[in-house]
C-alpha cells in the first residue's frame, strides 16, 4: 500500500503542467521559499526558505520557515514548523567510508554521480510536526498524529499517535481507539468546504464518541 500511494507521487507531478495556477489555487507562497517539481492543492501556505522538491502537497498544509522536504507524498491539513526535514537521507554505512566521494564525482575520485532512489517518504493527514523535527526517507506518519518537537522519527508511526524523543518514542495516542476508528472512518479532511462549514459547531469541540458518530451519520463523504 505504502508503494502504491507513493506512486502517485510521479502521476500527479505529470499534471502539474494542467494544474492552475497556485494564486488560484488560493496557494500562499512567499517567494523567498524554493518550489521545484511539486504539486501543491488548494490553500496550502508555504512561509520564507522552505524547499519543497519532487513532492505533493496537500489541502490546507501549512510549512513552516526553513523547513525542507523532499521525494514525500503529505496530506491535507498538516501542519509542519519551521526547521522541519521531511524525506532526510542517511549515508549509505556498508562501505569502506561513508563519505559521499564514492558516489559524487565533486569530491574528485568518480567521474560519474551515484544517484540513490529515494523511499518516499509518507504522512498522512491532519498531522502536526513540531520544530526542529526529522523525519527520515521512507517512514510512513499516520492520520492524526503528533510529532513532538526537535524528534527524530526513524520507524513509521500509527495514527493519531504523539511521538516524540531520539529517536521519536510513543508517548500517548490522542484519543482512545473507539474514537480512533471513527475519526478515520469519517475521513473529514475529504470534505467538500461546504461540508466542513455546516459541521463547523462540531469541530470546534473537545470530542467525544457522540460528536464522531454524528460525523460518520451525516458528514461521511461516499
Amino acid at each position: 500500500m505504502i508503494k502504491r500511494i507513493y506512486n502517485r507521487i510521479s502521476n500527479v507531478i505529470k499534471e502539474q503542467k494542467k494544474k492552475k495556477h497556485w494564486r488560484s489555487l488560493k496557494c500562499t507562497v512567499d517567494k523567498k521559499a524554493r518550489v521545484m517539481n511539486t504539486v501543491l492543492e488548494e490553500y496550502v501556505n508555504i512561509t520564507h526558505h522552505a524547499e519543497i522538491v519532487n513532492s505533493v502537497i496537500g489541502k490546507r498544509t501549512s510549512i513552516g520557515r526553513y523547513s525542507k522536504i523532499r521525494d514525500s507524498r503529505i496530506g491535507s491539513y498538516c501542519s509542519i514548523s519551521w526547521d522541519v526535514t521531511i524525506g532526510a537521507v542517511s549515508h549509505p554505512l556498508e562501505y569502506v567510508s561513508s563519505h559521499a566521494f564514492l558516489y559524487r564525482k565533486q569530491f574528485g575520485i568518480v567521474e560519474e554521480d551515484k544517484i540513490f532512489e529515494a523511499k518516499g517518504t509518507i504522512i498522512g493527514n491532519d498531522v502536526w510536526i513540531g520544530c526542529g523535527s526529522i523525519i527520515m526517507d521512507g517512514i510512513t506518519i499516520g492520520d492524526g498524529a503528533v510529532i513532538g518537537a526537535g524528534s527524530v522519527v526513524t520507524k513509521d508511526v500509527l495514527p493519531y499517535s504523539i511521538i516524540a524523543g531520539v529517536p521519536a518514542k510513543l508517548i500517548r495516542k490522542r484519543f482512545d481507539n473507539e474514537i480512533i476508528t471513527g475519526l478515520l472512518d469519517s475521513q473529514w479532511w475529504t470534505w467538500e468546504d461546504n461540508e466542513l462549514k455546516s459541521k463547523k459547531g462540531l469541530l470546534d469541540e473537545p470530542v467525544t464518541i457522540e460528536i464522531v458518530d454524528k460525523l460518520n451519520k451525516k458528514g461521511r463523504i461516499v
